[in-house]
């Protein structure tokens, strides 16, 4: 029997994890699991051999102040794969954490195959990273059609293999349930998502809170709805047990997301995967985001791009209006919600101009857990005939 060993470390990840594990199961029936993640890969019969609380980490500074929890968890990471006897071992995302897994399972001489799941972004910051990679693992599985130059010039193999934003229809929900379910009529619902990593919630809970208590002076028929992963739910809670503004908010579990789409005009999100989700179900977003002040520093003088959201990077303009450190304020984030709730014009107009430009990014040639599982398999199937 072949095992694979799946690490991932982050929310999302954990979901990219799930799919892949379920898409492999289904092209080849005899291959085994091990793996490190979250509840999603629980769920899929990959229970986690290692407590992954506290890797969703961003940035210079946090990861300053983790660093020697980071260094026991990569230690003990490498040690499950070893002991695991898989055959290959899929990296998803996190750049920080697997690319000194993947460093620890060279030095303690693992032979089977390391492939990186999601590169890192290298065409936005630090190019460098490329050839480091490409000294560390066997293979990467990119999600952008663009990624491959800026890794292959160091020889390291690439697979495209598609954005699993796009394996999920996110135009499906059942919005009017939710509206039904908590009594909300035809109240315009403004949805909020405030990051799946402590340090983003940290950052933005406050100018959240002061903009939908701006909103609601405004509007004070609107109704507020988020959707939280259960990895940060405590936090998240947390921050609305201490400021009674985020008290006007319903809070949702995560598999309400798709439904709570459906039934908003606006959403106010934290930069990330989320904002394309929004983007693919049309959702006309206000983006925010902040970190560090030595982190943004710094950042602020590597990124390339002139966007922080893929959907904008990919279309080259503001589809989805973007803030981000000082400029993340209540004011200014009300005031760039208000402009969709009180112009329907432009809000229909947003909309489509999002779903146009997410249906040219999701291309053809079916999902990406798919492709991404055939592509191991050919990797598997190359190692073993060697």
């Amino acid at each position: 029997m072949t095992k694979v060993f799946i690490l991932a470390v982050e929310n999302s990840a954990d979901h990219l994890g799930a799919e892949l594990v379920t898409a492999l199961r289904s092209q080849q029936s005899d291959l085994t699991f091990a793996g490190i993640g979250g509840r999603a890969m629980s769920a899929v019969g990959v229970p986690s051999q290692m407590d992954i609380d506290g890797l969703a980490i961003l940035g210079f500074v946090e990861g300053l102040k983790s660093y020697p929890m980071i260094l026991r968890k990569v230690y003990e990471a490498g040690q499950r794969i070893m002991q695991s006897g898989a055959d290959a071992v899929v990296l998803i995302d996190s750049w920080g954490f697997m690319i000194r897994v993947a460093k620890e399972l060279r030095k303690q001489g693992y032979t089977g195959k390391i492939i990186k799941y999601v590169a890192p972004q290298v065409w936005a910051m630090r190019e460098g990273r490329a050839k480091i990679l490409a000294r560390h693992v066997d293979h990467l599985l990119t999600i952008h059609s663009f990624d491959a130059p800026y890794f292959e010039q160091y020889g390291l193999p690439v697979h495209y293999v598609g954005n699993p934003v796009f394996d999920t229809d996110y135009r499906a929900g059942d919005g009017q349930s939710l509206r039904d379910q908590y009594d909300l009529g035809e109240r315009p619902i403004v949805s909020i998502f405030f990051g799946s990593r402590p340090s983003e919630i940290a950052r933005l809970a406050a100018p959240f809170a002061d903009a939908i208590e701006l909103l609601r002076m405004e509007f004070p028929d609107l109704a507020f709805i988020s959707p939280v992963s259960n990895s940060v739910s405590k936090i998240v809670l947390g921050k609305a047990g201490e400021d009674l503004r985020l008290q006007e908010v319903i809070f949702l579990p995560e598999d309400r997301k798709i439904d709570t789409m459906a039934a908003s005009r606006v959403a106010l999100a934290c930069s990330g995967t989320m904002t394309t989700q929004l983007a693919s179900a049309g959702v006309p977003t206000v983006v925010a985001y902040k970190l560090a002040g030595l982190t943004y520093f710094a950042a602020k003088r590597l990124f390339k791009p002139d966007y922080i959201s893929i959907v904008n990077i990919a279309a080259d303009a503001l589809l989805m209006p973007e803030f981000i450190q000082d400029d993340v304020t209540g004011e200014v984030l009300a005031e760039a919600v208000a402009t969709y709730l009180c112009d329907p014009a432009q809000e229909k107009s947003a909309a489509r101009a999002l779903l146009d430009q997410t249906d040219k990014m999701r291309g053809e040639g079916g999902k990406a857990s798919d492709r991404a599982a055939l592509a191991i398999i050919d990797i598997l199937a190359e190692g073993l005939s060697l």
